[in-house]
Parts: structure tokens; C-alpha cells; sequence
């Protein structure tokens, strides 16, 4: 039923009409202007967007209703900004679009051809990315003009920022662990393998019967923290074999493992201490509390003061 109601929907935003139609259907007014579906075809290409298909009707309406949703509110802000910013007096000129563009294709090392493939990759035309990087530009400049000189960061909004958002500045989980390394490359021959896991598994015996761990890694271990009783010291899961990590990982300190394989050969894991994520001091990571602060007020002062000029300049939706 409900799948036959959003049909309905659908249908009544999209109605069944010849082409020309339905592509002159009023899809909206900014400032006084109309726009119609045609106008949002030909937005979506200045956006790099592409017009969705679907195996079946139903899904293909509901795709489109979320393009036409999309392209509708970033043509909105593409209008908003260019009459705002040539109402003010700081429109991008012709001449700074140019400019970027250049940069950009030096900045990549493309020729103008291999440039131009590359937007076209993308869903652009060079000069539908031309419309697109001014847009990009008039919303740098309005930040620039009205939203940074607004935005203050005193000592007690970074704390209070760090308070609200401490899971983002976290020491990752590590663990100290001790191993006992045999090389074992991939592709040895069967004998070089089993010769390898049998040695391994009399290691593993001399611990099951109390030799100490560290002596053991001393005298048999290949590799190098051999001479520290195989002790790796404490590493996270970005500095571990995944293979290892997923073992060690699930371990109890002091618990050893049996012998587990990695690209390099076998081993035997011992857990010596486990250290769970815990927040970094405030002064250990002002820096980044000041960098993303920071970004999440412009953007949300920008959405603020595209709300007002939305209704200084009159936007009314039929989609």
C-alpha cells in the first residue's frame, strides 16, 4: 500500500504529459524568476550530475524525485549566491575564473586535451566546470566577506568544543606483545612447511611446560626483539599484521597463542598489556580541536546566512 501511495505521489509530481510538457513544468520562483524542469536538465550538467536510471518505473521515479530534490536545492544556492554577490559588489570576474582553472591544470600536469578528458570523466564540460568553480568561488567569497570575520574562538568554546566531541581525539587501543618468529615465506615447499610448523610446535610445548616466554624467544625467535626477549613493545592495529591483530586482539593478557601464519611466516603471540582508547589531554590536540571548530562554524554560520538571504531574495519550492 504504501508503495502504491508514493506511486501516486510520484505520479502527480511527474504526471504522464508529452515531453515538452513536462519539461516546462514550474518547478519553482527565485527572486521573481521561474524555473521549470528543463531549467534543472540543464543545471545538472553544470553541476556534474547525471540523470538517474532504473530497471523498473517505480524506482526510476523515485530517483528522479531525489535528483530533481538535489539539483533544485543547489541551483537555489547558485542563484542566491550570484545575486548576492553581484548586489554587494564582489562577483567573481571572467578573468579569476581563468586564472583557478589554469592553476588547476598546472597543479595536475595535464595538457588542455588530457584536462579537458578528465572533467569529462567527471560529468563535466569545461565550460559547465567553468559555471561550477564560480559558483564555488562566489560562496568562497561571501565566507570570506561575511562569515570569518564573524566567527571568534575564545579558550572557553574550544573546551567546550573538545568536551562535546572528545570520542574524535582518542589514543587508539594498543597492546604490548611479545612474539617468538619463525620464517615461513609463501610459496616454501611442502617439506620447508612442515619442517617449519613442527619446530613451532615443539616451541610451543617448551612454554605448555613453563619455560619462560623470554627465554624461549632468546634462543629460537628469528627476529630482531630476540635479543629482548621478543618483546615488540606496544603497538596499534594500524601498526600490526591484520592477521596478528585480529588474534591479539581477542587474547587475554598473559595469554599465548598457538602458532598463527602471516605473510612473513609463522608465530607465537604472547599479550603482555592492553591499553584502552582514552581521550588525549586538551592541550595535546588543541591544535585539531581549533582546525574543526573552526570548520563546522563556517559552515554553519554559511547555511545561517544562506536561510536569511533565501528569504530576502524570495524562493518558493513546487518540487
Amino acid at each position: 500500500m504504501r508503495a502504491l501511495v508514493l506511486l501516486l505521489l510520484l505520479s502527480l509530481l511527474f504526471p504522464s504529459l508529452g515531453r515538452t510538457e513536462v519539461m516546462e513544468r514550474v518547478v519553482g520562483v527565485i527572486g521573481g524568476e521561474v524555473f521549470t524542469l528543463s531549467d534543472l536538465e540543464e543545471a545538472a550538467g553544470h553541476f556534474g550530475l547525471v540523470r538517474p536510471r532504473a530497471g523498473n518505473p517505480f524506482e526510476e521515479r523515485l530517483r528522479l524525485e531525489a535528483f530533481y530534490r538535489e539539483v533544485w536545492e543547489r541551483l537555489v544556492e547558485e542563484e542566491i549566491l550570484e545575486r548576492e554577490t553581484k548586489r554587494i559588489g564582489i562577483d567573481v570576474k571572467d578573468k579569476e575564473v581563468e586564472e583557478v582553472l589554469e592553476q588547476l591544470r598546472k597543479r595536475h600536469r595535464l595538457s588542455p586535451e588530457e584536462f579537458s578528458k578528465e572533467l569529462a570523466s567527471q560529468g563535466f564540460t569545461l565550460e559547465s566546470y567553468k559555471h561550477y568553480l564560480r559558483t564555488q568561488m562566489r560562496k568562497a567569497k561571501v565566507v570570506e566577506a561575511f562569515i570569518k570575520p564573524k566567527i571568534s574562538m575564545d579558550e572557553e568554546d574550544l573546551l567546550a568544543y573538545y568536551e562535546e566531541h572528545k570520542e574524535r581525539y582518542l589514543v587508539p587501543l594498543r597492546v604490548r606483545v611479545s612474539h617468538i618468529f619463525v620464517a615461513l615465506p609463501r610459496g616454501s615447499s611442502k617439506a620447508e612447511e612442515e619442517r617449519t610448523h613442527r619446530k613451532m610446535e615443539r616451541i610451543v610445548e617448551a612454554l605448555q611446560q613453563g619455560h619462560a616466554f623470554e627465554e624461549v624467544a632468546s634462543l629460537y625467535s628469528e627476529d630482531p626483539s630476540a635479543k629482548y626477549g621478543g618483546d615488540m613493545g606496544y603497538l596499534s592495529a594500524k601498526e600490526m599484521d591484520p592477521q596478528l591483530w585480529e588474534v591479539i586482539s581477542q587474547m587475554e593478557v598473559g595469554e599465548i597463542s598457538p602458532v598463527v601464519r602471516s605473510s612473513m611466516g609463522l608465530h607465537i603471540l604472547k599479550l603482555t598489556e592492553r591499553q584502552g582508547e582514552r581521550p588525549l589531554p586538551f592541550e595535546a590536540v588543541r591544535k585539531r580541536v581549533m582546525e574543526d571548530y573552526y570548520k563546522e562554524e563556517v559552515q554553519r554560520r554559511y547555511r545561517q546566512w544562506l536561510k536569511e538571504a533565501k528569504k530576502r531574495v524570495g524562493v518558493q519550492s513546487k518540487i
